[in-house]
C-alpha cells in the first residue's frame, strides 16, 4: 500500500463525511443525548435524581464513551454504506475513485478516514464531559481515565463496526438489506452476547469490568487489554476482506494473496487473543472444580475444632508469609486417624510442628493431612509455617460458577466493578476467612450441601509485623508492640478477616462501644457537613443501634463496630446460609470504595429535599435536625436490609421523562445487600448441630427474624409456582442458584414450623423469645439441637421432633375453603357504641382504647387437600414507649398476637375466637388459596354481639358445596372463558406493569394515558369461590366478554343469578414532574373517570339457550352478592351466558359467578 495514497483517500473521505449532512444530522442529535444525559444525570446543575450521588473518578469519562460508542453504531452502519454503494452521487471522492489507487489503498484509505473523523467527535464529545466533570460535579477526577477510555474502548469498537459494516455491505451489494443485517447483528451484540462469557463476546467493551479503583486500579487490566485488541484485529481481518471483495477495478492490483494472509492473519490473531480471554475463564472453572471435589472428598471425614489461633503474619509485595499456633481438640465420640487442616492452596506450608519436632503431613490442595491421631477429648498444639500469595479461586465455591463472575454493576454507573475476593500487595490487603489466609480445622464452605457448614469458634490473637506506616485492621483488642501490631481476642470468633493500606481513622465511644470508620486518604471529605451535627453523632448512632436492635430482636454482641473502606471491585456473596456475606466480619465490615450505593452526600440531599419539598421542613426544628433524621434512617437500613436496589440511570432517566410512576416497575433492579450487619447477630454467634438436620442453624436464627425487614416480598399470586414440588430439604440440598429466592422461601416455611409448634397453644411470642434467650446463652459456642430440643419439652411441653421430619421434606400445600369470616366487637355498658370518642356528662373528652377492645372473630375452613395445614387469627396493635422519636423506627412498638389452629387433610372446622386489637386478620399461610390473608381494619362498621363463647366445631365438605338442585360456574372454572381482543401494542404497554400478571390485587384499578386497561382477573376477599376468591373485570367500550357455560341435565323452569362482587373504583392518574425533567419529583394527581355516578348502573347479559338468545340486564349499584338475571324455561342441554361490554363510559364491568337454581317443571 502506497502512505500518499492512503493520505489522499483518508483525507478527501473525512471532508466528504464532515460535509454529509447525514453526518451532521446524526453528530448533532449524538452530542445532544450525551450532553443532555451527562447535564441531568451526572452534573449538579440540576439538582434532581443525582442529588447528594456519590461516585468514583471514572464515573464521567466511562459514561461519556459508554455512549458514544453505543450512538456511533447507527451513522457508522449509514455511511458505510452510503460511501461504498455505487448510487452515491458525484463528488470529489470520485477524483480518487477513478485514479490508479490500489483497492487496498482505496478501502484502507476510506476507513482511515471515518476513524479519523469519528475518533477526532469522540475526543471532542470526551473533552465536553470533561468540562462538566470538573466544573459541575463534585466527582473525583482523574485526566487519564479519558485517554485511557478514548483508546480502549472507543477505538476497538470503531474498527469493528468500521471493518463489518464495509464487510457486509461489499459482501450483500445491496443497501437496505445491508442496513437491516448490521442492525440485527448489533443489537444480538448489544443485548445478547455481549454479557455471554463475562463480556468475551462484547465488541464494543460496554459489558467488560472497567471501573477504576483510586487504591487498586483496574479491576483486570491484562485480560481486558486482550479482549479489545481480540475485537479490534477481527475488525482489521474484516476490512481486509472487504478490499479482496470489494468490486472496483484497480490499475494498481495488489496480490490478493498477500491481502488474504493479512486478512486472516488478522482474525486468527484476534481469535488467538479471545482465545486466551476464553481458557483464563475455563482454567478457572476447572481449577474451581478440582478445589470443591477436594472439599467434597474430605467432607465426611471426622474433624477436629481448633479452640484457640495465635496468627504472626507479615506481608512482602503480593506475598504473606505466617507462622499459625493452633490449639486442636477432638470434640467428637471418635478417634481421628488424622488431622485434617484448610488452608489455601497458594500458600506454601514449610514445616508443621508439635513442640520442636517436626510433624508428616499430606497435601491436597486447600487440605493438609496432618499424620497425628487424637482420641475423644485429647488437645493437641501445632505450629504451622507457610508462605506464598492467594488464589481466590478457592472462594465461594458453593457459589454456581456462572453467577460466580455475574456482572456486578455499580449503583448509579452504567460501568462493572469486576469481583475480586482478595488483595495481597503493598497498595492494599484485604482477608477474609472465605479465602483461608490462616490454616483451619472446619471448613469454610461445603460445596456439595450448602447449609451443612457450621462456625468453629476459635480465640484468635493476631501479630502483624511492621507495614512501613500503614494501617492494619482486624477484629480484638488493638495493640503495638516492638514493630508490631497486635490484636487479641475478646471472645471466641467464626473467623478473622485481616486489612491493611493507608486509612484516615474517625472513631467515637457511644455507650461503652467504640465505633471506628476508616477512610481511604483523601476521602475524608465524603463527610462534609458533618461538623455541623457533630454534637449529635453520638444520638444519631445510639437511634440507629436502637433501630437495628429492635428489628433484629437481640443485642449487638461485640464491644466495637468498625467500617473500613475496601476497593470497588472487592466483593462477595449474599448467601443464605451464611445470613448475608463475607463483608461482614465478626465487629467488622467492609464497605464499598466511597460508599458506592450505600452512601450519599446527605448535606446536598437534604438541601435538596428542603428545596424540592419545603413543606417537609416543618417536621423538623432545623436543616441539623433533617440531616440528623436522614443519617440515621440511612444507617439503619444500610446495616438492616438484607436486599436492596439497583437503580439503571438510563432507566432512571427514561421513566422519568415517559412514565415517572412506573420506575419502580422496570427502572429497579432487587440485589442481596452485602453489607447487611445481620450476621454479626445471629450466624457469627450461634452454632446449632444436627446430623440430622444439618441446616438446623439456619433455620433457627431465620426463625427471629422479621419479614419486613429482611426478605424480598412476594404476592400470594404465586404460592403453587413457588412452594410446590420444593420441600425444605430441597433448598438445603440445591445449590445456591438463587439464593435470594432461597431465603424468601426459607424465612416463610420457618415461620410454617413455628406455627406447627404453637397450634398447642404456645403462643409463637413465647417461642420467638425462647430462641432469643437461647441465642443470648448459648452465643459463640457449638451446641447439639437435642440440648435446645430438650429445654424447649421441659418449657412448653412440645417437641420439636413431632413437627421437624414431616415439615423438613413436605413438597405439597394445602388446599383450603374458607366462608363466613367474621369480626364482631363484643359490648358491654362500658364500651358500647362505635364512634371513635365520647364526651361525658362533664364535658370530659375521652377517647377510647381500642386496641384492648374485645372482638369475637370467627370462620368456616375446609382441608380439601391430602396435608395437614396451619390456619392463623392475628392482630397488631401499637404499644407505645412513653412518646415518639421520628428518627427511632420503634418508638412505637407494634404488638403481633397469634393463635394457630391445625387443619388436618380433608376435615373441615368452625372456629370461633376472642381477640384484642383494631387490626384483625385471618391467614391461610402458605396455600393454594387466592388471596392468603382476610383482613378487617378498624371498629367502625362492624356489627356487635355479646357472646364471648370460644369454639372449633368439625364442618363436613358439602357445607362448602351447592346445594342439590344449584349449578354454579366460577371464574375459575374451565367453563368460564374471559375473551378479550388483541392487544395494541404500545411503548407503554411495554414497560407497564398491567400486562405482567394473571391478578390484580385490591378493589381499585388505575389507568394511565396511553395504557391500555387489559381484561383480567382481580383478587378479592368479598369475591365468590372456594379456595380463590377472585372475580374478572374489563372496561366499558374494551370489545371483551365473558362467558359462563352449564350443562343442563334437567328440563324446567331455572332461576338464574349473577354474583357481584365488590364495585371496582376507577381512578384515573396523571402524572407532572416537579423542578423540571431529571428533578426526581413528581406531582401524581389522582381523579375519579366519572365525577357523579348515574342512577342506574347496569350490566348486560346474553342468555344463549339452545342458540336463542335473550338480552338481560341488571341494575349492580351498591349490589354485593347474588342479583337474579331472572326465569327461565331451560331444556336439557348446554346454556350459556354472556357479560357483553356494553355500559356507561369508563364503567369496569365485574363477573364472578352464575348459579342456575332449579324452581321446578312448570
Amino acid at each position: 500500500m502506497n502512505i500518499h495514497n492512503l493520505k489522499t483517500v483518508a483525507c478527501y473521505n473525512s471532508r466528504l463525511l464532515l460535509r454529509s449532512w447525514m453526518f451532521r444530522l446524526f453528530l448533532l442529535l449524538l452530542f445532544l443525548i450525551i450532553i443532555l444525559y451527562q447535564v441531568l444525570a451526572q452534573t449538579n446543575i440540576f439538582y434532581g435524581i443525582n442529588s447528594g450521588l456519590v461516585t468514583l473518578s471514572s464515573y464521567f469519562p466511562h459514561e461519556n464513551a459508554y455512549l458514544f460508542t453505543i450512538l456511533q453504531i447507527v451513522p457508522l452502519i449509514f455511511l458505510a454504506g452510503t460511501f461504498l454503494g455505487k448510487e452515491r452521487k458525484m463528488d470529489s471522492m470520485d477524483t480518487v475513485y477513478y485514479r490508479p489507487e490500489s483497492n487496498a489503498d482505496y478501502v484502507v484509505g476510506m476507513m482511515l478516514g471515518f476513524a479519523k473523523t469519528f475518533m477526532m467527535m469522540a475526543g471532542i464529545s470526551l473533552v465536553i464531559g470533561m468540562l462538566l466533570h470538573i466544573f459541575a460535579s463534585d466527582s473525583p477526577f482523574n485526566f487519564w481515565l479519558y485517554p485511557f477510555y478514548w483508546l480502549t474502548m472507543i477505538f476497538p469498537a470503531l474498527v469493528f463496526a468500521l471493518g463489518f459494516s464495509f464487510f457486509i455491505h461489499t459482501w450483500i451489494r445491496h443497501r437496505g438489506l445491508s442496513i437491516l443485517i448490521l442492525l440485527v447483528v448489533f443489537v444480538v451484540f448489544l443485548f445478547q452476547l455481549g454479557k455471554v462469557r463475562e463480556g468475551l463476546f462484547d465488541p464494543f467493551g460496554l459489558s467488560l469490568p472497567n471501573a477504576f479503583s483510586e487504591v487498586t486500579g483496574h479491576p483486570g487490566m491484562a485480560l481486558y487489554l486482550m479482549q479489545r485488541v481480540c475485537w479490534l484485529l477481527v475488525g482489521m481481518g474484516f476490512a481486509g476482506l472487504t478490499v479482496l471483495m470489494f468490486q472496483r477495478l484497480p490499475n494498481r492490483p495488489v496480490s490478493r494473496k498477500r491481502v488474504m494472509i493479512v486478512a486472516v492473519g488478522c482474525l486468527g490473531l484476534g481469535v488467538l487473543f479471545g482465545g486466551v480471554v476464553y481458557m483464563a475463564r475455563e482454567n478457572v472453572e476447572c481449577v474451581r472444580e478440582l478445589y470443591a471435589e477436594t472439599y467434597n472428598k474430605y467432607q465426611k471425614f471426622p474433624k477436629g475444632n481448633v479452640i484457640s489461633n495465635t496468627l504472626e503474619v507479615e506481608q512482602k509485595g503480593n506475598v504473606l508469609s505466617g507462622k499459625s499456633t493452633l490449639l486442636v481438640k477432638n470434640q467428637g465420640g471418635q478417634e481421628l486417624s488424622e488431622i485434617i487442616l484448610y488452608l489455601n492452596p497458594a500458600l506454601v506450608v514449610s514445616a508443621i510442628k508439635e513442640g520442636e519436632t517436626d510433624v508428616a503431613f499430606e497435601r491436597e490442595n486447600q487440605v493438609i493431612r496432618v499424620a497425628r491421631r487424637l482420641l475423644p477429648g485429647e488437645e493437641v498444639e501445632f505450629t504451622v509455617e507457610y508462605r506464598g500469595g492467594i488464589d481466590e479461586r478457592v472462594c465461594y465455591l458453593d457459589v454456581d460458577f456462572d453467577k460466580l463472575f455475574q456482572l456486578q454493576p455499580i449503583p448509579g454507573h452504567s460501568s462493572t466493578a469486576g469481583k475480586r475476593f482478595a488483595f495481597v500487595g503493598d497498595d492494599f490487603t484485604v482477608l477474609t476467612p472465605e479465602c483461608l489466609w490462616y490454616p483451619v480445622a472446619q471448613p469454610s464452605v461445603n460445596p456439595a450441601s450448602p447449609y451443612d457448614v457450621l462456625p468453629d469458634f476459635t480465640s484468635y490473637s493476631l501479630q502483624v509485623a511492621s507495614t512501613d506506616g500503614q494501617t492494619v485492621i482486624a477484629p480484638g483488642k488493638r495493640e503495638a508492640k516492638e514493630g508490631r501490631v497486635c490484636f487479641t481476642g475478646e471472645i471466641p470468633l467464626p473467623g478473622m478477616g485481616l486489612c491493611i493500606g493507608n486509612f484516615e481513622k474517625y472513631d467515637v465511644f457511644v455507650d461503652s462501644t467504640l465505633y471506628e470508620l476508616y477512610l481511604f486518604e483523601g476521602h475524608g471529605k465524603l463527610l462534609q457537613g458533618f461538623e455541623e451535627i457533630r454534637d449529635s453523632i453520638p444520638a444519631i448512632i445510639r437511634d440507629a443501634r436502637y433501630n437495628v436492635e429492635e428489628r433484629m430482636g437481640i443485642t449487638y454482641p461485640y464491644s466495637q463496630l468498625t467500617l473500613v473502606e475496601t476497593p470497588v471491585s472487592f466483593s462477595g456473596f449474599a448467601r443464605p446460609n451464611k445470613g448475608g456475606s463475607e463483608m461482614a466480619q465478626p465487629g467488622m465490615l467492609f464497605l464499598p470504595e466511597r460508599g458506592i450505593g450505600m452512601w450519599s452526600d446527605h448535606k446536598a440531599g437534604a438541601a435538596f429535599k428542603k428545596r424540592m419539598l419545603p413543606e417537609m421542613s416543618s417536621f423538623y426544628n432545623s436543616p441539623e435536625d433533617m440531616l440528623s433524621a436522614d443519617l440515621v434512617s440511612s444507617l439503619s437500613s444500610m446495616f438492616l436490609n438484607e436486599y436492596r436496589y439497583n437503580v439503571n440511570q438510563v432507566k432512571l432517566l427514561l421513566y422519568s421523562v415517559i412514565s415517572p410512576s412506573l420506575l419502580w416497575s422496570g427502572g429497579t433492579t432487587s440485589a442481596g445487600n452485602l453489607y447487611t450487619i445481620s450476621p454479626m447477630f445471629y450466624e457469627q454467634t450461634m452454632a446449632l448441630h444436627s446430623a440430622e438436620y444439618p441446616a438446623i442453624n439456619t433455620i433457627l436464627t431465620d426463625a427471629l427474624k422479621k419479614s419486613n425487614t429482611f426478605f424480598v416480598s412476594y404476592t400470594d399470586r404465586d404460592q403453587v409456582e413457588r412452594f410446590a414440588g420444593r420441600s425444605v430439604g430441597d433448598l438445603f440440598r440445591d445449590r445456591l442458584d438463587n439464593p435470594y429466592e432461597a431465603a424468601t422461601l426459607l424465612h416463610e416455611r420457618t415461620s410454617e414450623l413455628l406455627r406447627l409448634l404453637s397450634v398447642k397453644d404456645v403462643p409463637m411470642e413465647q417461642i420467638s423469645e425462647f430462641l432469643a434467650t437461647f441465642i443470648r446463652e448459648n452465643r459463640f459456642r457449638q451446641v447439639e439441637f437435642d440440648e435446645m430440643n430438650r429445654e424447649f419439652v421441659e418449657k412448653f411441653g412440645v417437641d420439636w421432633m413431632d413437627v421437624l421430619p414431616q415439615w423438613y421434606e413436605n413438597r405439597k400445600i394445602p388446599v383450603f375453603f374458607v366462608r363466613d369470616f367474621k369480626v364482631e366487637n363484643i359490648t358491654s355498658q362500658e364500651n358500647e357504641g362505635d364512634g371513635l370518642s365520647v364526651v361525658t356528662s362533664s364535658g370530659n373528652f375521652v377517647m377510647h382504647d381500642w386496641d384492648n377492645m374485645p372482638s369475637r372473630v370467627s370462620v368456616s375452613v375446609f382441608n380439601d387437600s391430602d396435608i395437614d395445614g396451619v390456619v392463623s387469627f392475628e392482630t397488631r396493635e401499637m404499644m407505645s414507649s412513653g412518646g415518639i422519636n421520628m428518627r427511632r423506627q420503634g418508638s412505637g412498638v407494634e404488638k403481633v398476637s397469634t393463635r394457630n389452629f391445625l387443619i388436618k387433610a380433608g376435615t373441615g372446622k368452625q372456629i370461633a375466637v376472642v381477640m384484642k386489637g383494631m387490626s384483625i386478620m385471618f391467614n391461610t399461610n402458605i396455600s393454594n388459596n387466592l388471596p392468603t390473608n382476610f383482613f378487617m381494619s378498624g371498629m367502625l362498621g362492624r356489627s356487635k354481639t355479646t357472646d364471648t363463647t370460644e369454639f372449633v366445631k368439625d364442618l363436613d365438605r358439602s357445607y362448602f358445596m351447592p346445594v342439590p338442585g344449584e349449578i354454579v360456574v366460577d371464574n375459575e372454572d374451565e367453563n368460564f372463558k374471559l375473551i378479550s381482543p388483541s392487544s395494541r401494542k404500545r411503548l407503554k404497554n411495554l414497560i407497564s406493569p398491567l400486562q405482567e400478571s394473571k391478578y390484580e390485587l385490591g378493589t381499585n384499578l388505575t389507568i394511565r394515558e396511553g395504557v391500555e386497561v387489559v381484561p383480567k382477573h382481580m383478587i378479592n376477599s368479598q369475591a365468590y369461590g372456594l379456595n380463590k376468591l377472585t372475580h374478572a373485570f374489563m372496561l366499558q367500550g374494551s370489545k371483551a366478554t365473558m362467558e359462563w357455560t352449564a350443562r343442563i341435565e334437567r328440563e324446567g323452569e331455572y332461576e338464574i343469578l349473577a354474583y357481584i362482587p365488590p364495585k371496582v373504583f376507577a381512578h384515573r392518574i396523571e402524572e407532572q414532574e416537579r423542578g423540571g425533567r431529571g428533578s426526581g419529583f413528581f406531582s401524581i394527581s389522582v381523579s375519579s373517570v366519572t365525577e357523579t355516578e348515574p342512577e342506574e348502573i347496569k350490566q348486560y347479559y346474553v342468555v344463549n339457550i339452545g342458540g336463542e338468545k335473550q338480552e338481560v340486564s341488571a341494575d349492580v349499584k351498591e349490589q354485593v352478592g347474588w342479583v337474579s338475571l331472572g326465569l327461565f324455561q331451560l331444556p336439557v342441554g348446554e346454556c350459556k351466558i354472556v357479560l357483553t361490554d356494553q355500559g356507561n363510559k369508563d364503567q369496569v364491568l365485574l363477573g364472578d359467578a352464575i348459579k342456575w337454581v332449579y324452581t321446578g317443571n312448570k
